[in-house]
């Protein structure tokens, strides 16, 4: 454990400590509790000097130092809001004023756009360090019979401008927060070609999940009465679901697949499909596709008229002990387990995924040591639970708009680690955490960007890999690269 994981603990150990001190409302007792705010003030202070002497901002650190000053600032507030000192409303703008930006957050990564931190965030938390420092020592300096009211009366007032401080950075960091969503909507460049008019064929699977539900099929028989289109079932029985499309799709440059993610990845390795613009209708309980190609929207694309813009997309070739597969998104590591463990599915996707989950939290190994090499650069990952290459920003909450745009077809791979540098115990905590910040789109530890035009990993320990939903294995090195570019079509 390195000293940026001891002093982040050390500022959230000190808070149940200072706030029992204040409960105790001695003058020896309030003294502690200054000090040791001081204290925790000091080692932020040192942690930022000490990382930026050694030039290890960009290195992956401790998960719990971005959020430990807000978690010392905040829990210390609320103890002054229940001794009645500190005012209840002030600290409900506080907490709404998270709750917005989460939701602000929440849209920007279901709608893939980035949204940066800027300073006003932490100014906010420091004026909040401010508060409580302001708080304890106007409490401290009622015991003491030396001050005077001119002292009191500077007390007061260095706490009520930071109080002021506080309220004005919570409200800049609103207005931020929801201009910087719009604009981005505003903004959002249309990329490709638009089809004003396609000819279209739709090739559907009915073993995918989705097929059973009513809802799905009839949003498939809409869609095809508007989109003007064919539509053929594929064989049940067959190993390979494409055998024999190539005559059906021969004379027409446009073929949607109505089925699920494995659906779509299926037809990725079907070779005649290569020189067609392939199209994704949602059938599966994953569809990590219908999230990217219609930009995470729900239904109502389907249900309305609209015109489809092509686009060239990367696809990668994953490359292991046993063989080959083109894809647009793999995992390594315990999201792999997931998959594994998922394998024997129900109806009922979202259920079937949270109990494969669980079984991978409690069984699962989460600590592999990957020995990486990035476009022929060594990197190693030790005590990383998970590691995500993709194409596609919306594989689960894989790697989202934390990478910034990623352009489909430029020939990178990205990639998204789950490291952590604390104790092995807390690995699949740590991955739970990583899942939560991609949620609200926040690139912050334990999560480490990567991206090159290929990756080697290799590990002493065989790890579990899957690629587009499906588990491949177990394997001791995996390469990926971008293989060829197809087009496909998008909203």
């Amino acid at each position: 454990m390195n000293i940026a994981n001891l002093i982040a603990l050390f500022r959230i150990a000190v808070l149940p400590i200072i706030a029992y001190l204040i409960y105790q409302e001695t003058a020896t007792a309030l003294f502690w509790a200054i000090v040791l705010l001081i204290l925790a003030i000091i080692s932020d202070i040192v942690d930022g000097y000490v990382a930026r002497k050694r030039n290890e901002v960009t290195k992956i650190g401790s998960f719990l130092d971005p959020f430990a000053d807000k978690i010392l600032a905040l829990g210390l507030l609320f103890v002054f809001v229940l001794k009645g000192t500190f005012s209840a409303w002030i600290f409900s703008f506080f907490i709404f004023r998270d709750f917005i930006i989460a939701i602000f957050r929440w849209f920007a990564s279901n709608e893939n756009l980035q949204i940066a931190e800027k300073w006003h965030g932490q100014l906010m938390v420091y004026s909040k360090i401010a508060i409580v420092l302001g708080l304890l020592l106007g409490e401290f300096f009622v015991y003491q019979s030396w001050f005077n009211d001119n002292f009191l009366i500077f007390i007061n007032l260095f706490t009520v401008l930071a109080i002021l401080l506080a309220l004005l950075f919570a409200l800049l960091s609103i207005i931020y927060y929801g201009a910087s969503y719009w604009r981005g909507l505003y903004r959002r460049k249309k990329v490709g070609k638009e089809l004003e008019k396609e000819d279209l064929i739709i090739l559907a699977n009915r073993k995918a999940r989705g097929y059973k539900d009513k809802y799905r099929r009839r949003l498939l028989e809409v869609f095809v009465k508007r989109r003007k289109a064919t539509i053929h079932y594929l064989p049940n029985h067959q190993k390979n679901m494409f055998v024999g499309s190539n005559q059906k799709v021969k004379k027409v440059p446009h073929v949607m697949i109505a089925g699920g993610d494995g659906s779509f990845e299926s037809a990725l390795d079907y070779k005649p499909f290569h020189q067609k613009s392939l199209g994704f209708f949602p059938l599966g309980a994953g569809n990590a596709y219908y999230s990217y190609f219609y930009r995470g929207k729900r239904f109502e694309y389907l249900r309305s008229r609209f015109n489809f813009r092509e686009i060239n997309l990367d696809i990668l070739e994953v490359e292991w002990e046993k063989g080959k597969k083109q894809t647009t998104f793999l995992t390594l590591g315990i999201d792999s387990e997931v998959a594994r463990l998922s394998q024997e599915r129900t109806q009922h996707g979202f259920s079937d995924y949270i109990r494969a989950s669980t079984k991978a939290l409690m069984r699962s190994k989460a600590d592999y040591d990957f020995k990486c090499k990035i476009n022929g650069k060594k990197l190693l990952l030790d005590n990383c639970s998970n590691l995500t290459l993709a194409k596609i920003p919306y594989y689960g909450y894989g790697i989202r708009s934390l990478l910034g745009e990623i352009k489909s077809d430029d020939g990178q791979v990205y990639g998204l680690a789950a490291i952590n540098t604390h104790s092995i115990i807390f690995n699949k905590a740590a991955r739970l955490w990583g899942l939560i910040l991609s949620i609200f789109n926040l690139e912050k530890h334990p999560l480490l960007k990567l991206k090159g035009k290929r990756f080697e990993i290799r590990s002493d320990v065989p790890f579990p890999i899957q690629a587009g939903g499906e588990f491949l294995g177990y394997t001791e090195w995996v390469k990926v690269r971008v293989i060829r570019k197809q087009k496909v079509l998008v909203i």
